[in-house]
């Protein structure tokens, strides 16, 4: 094994942060909810849903993003692979976003890839594209692959359970999903469009930002949100790096840090 190719694969994620990625997911999902339920009665005031649900969106994501390159349908808990951590009635679950996430490493940037929608038009298209993923995804699949048995199922079930939490939490509901939906959108549209675009160009790109503000995100969001973010060029490089690992992993990928005009 050459010196580069030993240098990378000590910075694999090791099966501790599958797990690791797991638990936070999942907590996650507790927390929100729990706030959400808490908000409903009047425990706590609905406000501090719009600080939980932003904050802690962004952390579910990357996690179960990480979890993607980790772990397959079939190796994640019950509760994962439902995906129910919800922003829209009509979802998919942990199997058809693997998937999706696996073209657009395999196909990136090409019609081949699932998140194609997402990069190209105007900034303007990859905002609404953006924030009306939760909704494409789920007709884009459909369109694609139809619905089988237990996509059919899963979408039931989740349906039911976003129609059973609006019902039971009354207008509250509504301080959880708009920031839900705000967070994701932002989330995916830095992701995806920011990160892929240089003007009419499409690539991947690394993001530079001023030292305190990347501490302030990392304060904000963890370490895992902002590394991924800021290398993301590396991630596609290697996505079995763990994250907090890409920014020492760009030499050895041969990466530099300059963007493309």
């Amino acid at each position: 094994m050459s010196t580069r190719a030993r240098d990378l694969a000590i910075r694999f994620a090791p099966d501790a942060d599958a797990a690791r990625l797991t638990r936070n997911s999942l907590l996650c999902i507790a927390l929100i909810y729990v706030d959400l339920a808490a908000a409903a009665v009047g425990w706590v005031p609905v406000w501090t849903l719009t600080v939980i649900v932003s904050l802690l969106v962004p952390r579910w994501m990357i996690a179960i993003h990480e979890l993607f390159h980790l772990r397959s349908e079939r190796e994640v808990d019950p509760v994962t692979r439902l995906q129910v951590l919800l922003f829209n009635p009509l979802s998919l679950g942990y199997r058809e976003t693997l998937v999706n996430h696996r073209s657009h490493h395999r196909f990136m940037a090409t019609p081949q890839d699932a998140e194609f929608y997402q990069l190209r038009g105007s900034p303007l298209a990859g905002l609404v594209n953006a924030f009306t993923a939760p909704e494409q995804m789920w007709f884009r699949w459909v369109a694609e692959h139809g619905i089988d048995r237990r996509l059919a199922i899963e979408t039931v079930v989740r349906a039911a359970l976003f129609v059973s939490l609006a019902w039971s939490c009354g207008a509250t509901f509504l301080w959880y999903l708009v920031p839900a939906r705000l967070a994701f959108g932002a989330s995916y549209f830095a992701f995806f469009y920011a990160l892929h675009r240089r003007g009419d160009a499409m690539d991947v790109y690394p993001l530079s930002l001023p030292a305190w503000l990347a501490r302030c995100m990392t304060w904000l969001y963890g370490t895992d949100v902002v590394e991924a973010t800021l290398h993301h060029d590396v991630h596609h490089a290697q996505p079995r790096i763990a994250a907090r690992d890409l920014a020492a992993s760009r030499e050895a990928c041969n990466l530099t840090l300059a963007t493309t005009p």
